[in-house]
């Protein structure tokens, strides 16, 4: 190999080393992977209680908790799976006075409402306005296999 193209060589690999060590902050490799998508997720549950508190706390309550209009979704027997999730919410159920929200919420919105409303259920999220980056301004790390279907 001439003087050359070892220097470009070795050059090339300084710059990804040095690209590595600016996306992981110096962690181990993967872990800025990680991070974005944890801060992704976190970034979810912090737009579904954002849309909870414009559209279901008056009913379901603050944190999810219930209050005499509507049930409590942090019991762990009410765990709804994402399609039944959005049919209820996008539909409602008329006969126990909830009104369908097809007409002011999306799909989107509707998800990202129900990993709100699984992480209040799973204690993944304390009671109370989450963090807008995470606790403590910390990144936010599920526990392992969170969330769940």
């Amino acid at each position: 190999m001439t003087t050359g193209l070892r220097l470009m060589s070795i050059g090339g690999l300084l710059f990804a080393v040095t690209i590595l060590g600016v996306l992981s902050n110096g962690d181990p490799p993967g872990t800025a992977l990680l991070g974005a998508q944890t801060a992704d997720t976190y970034k979810t549950v912090y737009d579904g209680w954002k849309w909870w508190h414009v559209y279901c706390y008056r009913c379901h309550g603050v944190d999810a908790n219930g209050t005499t209009n509507a049930p409590n979704l942090t019991e762990p027997n009410r765990k709804l799976s994402s399609a039944e999730f959005l049919k209820v919410v996008m539909n409602g159920i008329p006969d126990k006075g909830m009104q369908a929200w097809d007409k002011l919420l999306d799909k989107k919105q509707v998800s990202e409402i129900h990993l709100y409303v699984r992480a209040r259920r799973d204690k993944v999220l304390p009671p109370g306005r989450p963090d807008e980056v995470g606790p403590n301004g910390k990144p936010w790390i599920p526990p392992t296999g969170w969330p769940k279907n």
